[in-house]
C-alpha cells in the first residue's frame, strides 16, 4: 500500500508540449521535481514514465508553472494531460552536488588568497568544473595548491551547509552574502550558506555538510593576465592514487628525490631546447647524400635511413627539389623499434600529380598523413623502397 501512495504522490500531469522533434522533444510538467539548470550547473536527469509513455531526461529548466523537461523519447509520445511517474537520477544529482559545494569553497578560497581576485562564472560538470576568474597578476602551481589545500581544509572540517530561501525587498537579509544583483531576476532568492565560512545566493544543487564534498583537487589551469580559468574535480583520492603510480615509476627510472623531479624535468627540457638551436645552426651544412634511381617515365632521389630527424632533411629535400624539377624525392626513416616510420614524399615543380592520392590508391604502404599536391609526409608501415617505387610508378602511368 505504501509504494501505491508514494506512486501517487510523484505523478505528474503534462501541461504543455513545447516541442516534439523526431525522438526529442520538450515538454512542461507540473511540479517540481528535479533541480533546474542555475548557476553554472546543468539541470537533473532521470526518466519519466506514463500510459504507454516512457522518455529519458536530459536536462530541466525552471518553467513558471513546473519543470520544463528535455526528453529523449523511448516509448510512445507525450500528450497535454497525461499523468507520468518521474524519476531523478540521484547519483547524478549528488555528484553535481559536491562538485557545486567544491566551487563554492575553491572560489572563494581564491578570492580570500589573492588580493583582486574576482570570479566571473563557473561551469559545473559531472568529471571535471571550471572557474572562470580575473585577476590582475600571475597564478602558477604554487598558489593553486595552496589554495587546493585550504580548500580541503574546509572540507574536511564537515561544516554544515544551511539552504534558504530570502526575499529580494528584505536587503538587511543579505548583509555579507555574496551576491550579484543584475543577474537575479526573482523575488525569491535562494542563499547558500557553509556555518562560519561563506554566503552566497546561488541557485544550483549542494551537499548538506562539507565532508561530503570528499576533497577536491585541481587538474589544470590556464590563461594570463587578467583572464584565467582553474578546472578541478572532486575525485581527489583516485587522481592522487593514479597519478602517484606515473611518478613513482619515473622516479625510479630518472634516480631522483620527489622534489628535484621538476628542476630534473625543466634541465631536460632546457636542453632539448639547447639542442634544438643547435641544430638549426647546423642543418644548412648538412649533405644528404640522395641516391638516383631511374625508372620507365620517371626519376626518383632517394635517402633511407634509421631514426633520422625529419627536421634535418627538409631543407635538403627542399634544395633538392629545386636542382631537379623533373623528379620525385624520397624521404624514409626507419624507426628501429624506437616510435614510427616516417615518410616525406615531394615532386619537383615540373611534375603535375597529386602526390596525396598515394597513400589512398596504395594501402600496402600504411602510410598516413596529409600535404599538398607536391608534398606529403607522415607516419608510414612500410619502408621497404621498391614498394614506394611501384606506388610512384602506379600513379605515372595512370
Amino acid at each position: 500500500m505504501e509504494f501505491w501512495e508514494a506512486q501517487m504522490e510523484n505523478r505528474h500531469r503534462i501541461e504543455k508540449i513545447i516541442e516534439i522533434s523526431g525522438k526529442m522533444a520538450k515538454i512542461m510538467i507540473s511540479g517540481r521535481v528535479f533541480h533546474p539548470a542555475g548557476g553554472g550547473q546543468p539541470g537533473d536527469s532521470g526518466s519519466v514514465d506514463g500510459n504507454g509513455f516512457r522518455a529519458d531526461v536530459l536536462d530541466c529548466h525552471k518553467g513558471d508553472r513546473g519543470d520544463i523537461l528535455t526528453l529523449r523519447l523511448r516509448e510512445g509520445y507525450p500528450e497535454v494531460g497525461g499523468m507520468v511517474c518521474a524519476s531523478v537520477d540521484e547519483e547524478r544529482n549528488l555528484r553535481l552536488s559536491r562538485m557545486h559545494t567544491g566551487e563554492h569553497i575553491f572560489s572563494r578560497i581564491l578570492e580570500n588568497h589573492f588580493d583582486g581576485l574576482q570570479v566571473e562564472k563557473v561551469w559545473i560538470g559531472e568529471e571535471e568544473s571550471t572557474i572562470y576568474l580575473k585577476y590582475p597578476g600571475e597564478i602558477g602551481w604554487d598558489e593553486i595548491f595552496l589554495a587546493e589545500q585550504m580548500a580541503n581544509s574546509i572540507i574536511g572540517a564537515d561544516l554544515p551547509i544551511i539552504r534558504e530561501e530570502r526575499l529580494r525587498r528584505d536587503f538587511e537579509d543579505f548583509e555579507g552574502v555574496r551576491i550579484k544583483w543584475d543577474r537575479l531576476d526573482d523575488e525569491k532568492i535562494t542563499v547558500v550558506s557553509i556555518t562560519g565560512f561563506d554566503s552566497i545566493a546561488c541557485s544550483g544543487s549542494h551537499v548538506a555538510s562539507t565532508g561530503l564534498v570528499g576533497g577536491i583537487i585541481a587538474n589544470g589551469f590556464r590563461g594570463s593576465n587578467p583572464d584565467w580559468e582553474i578546472r578541478f574535480t572532486v575525485d581527489r583520492q583516485k587522481i592522487l592514487e593514479r597519478q602517484s603510480r606515473v611518478v613513482r615509476v619515473l622516479l625510479r627510472d630518472v634516480g631522483c628525490e620527489e622534489e628535484k623531479l621538476p628542476s630534473v624535468v625543466q634541465k631536460l627540457q632546457e636542453e632539448r631546447r639547447e639542442i634544438a638551436r643547435k641544430i638549426d645552426r647546423v642543418k644548412p651544412f648538412v649533405e644528404i647524400p640522395w641516391e638516383f634511381h631511374q625508372d620507365k617515365g620517371f626519376s626518383l632521389f632517394v635517402f633511407s635511413a634509421e631514426n633520422f630527424p625529419v627536421d634535418m632533411v627538409t631543407g635538403s629535400l627542399k634544395k633538392k627539389m629545386a636542382e631537379e624539377p623533373d623528379s620525385f624525392i624520397l624521404f624514409l626513416s626507419r624507426a628501429n623499434g624506437v616510435g614510427t616510420h616516417t615518410f616525406i614524399l615531394a615532386a619537383g615543380e615540373n611534375l603535375h600529380w597529386d602526390l596525396r592520392k598515394i597513400p589512398r590508391e596504395n594501402p600496402s604502404l600504411s602510410a598516413r598523413g596529409g600535404g599538398s599536391a607536391n608534398w606529403i609526409q607522415g607516419a608510414a608501415g612500410s619502408v621497404d623502397v621498391s614498394g614506394w617505387k611501384d606506388a610512384i610508378s602506379n600513379a605515372v602511368d595512370k
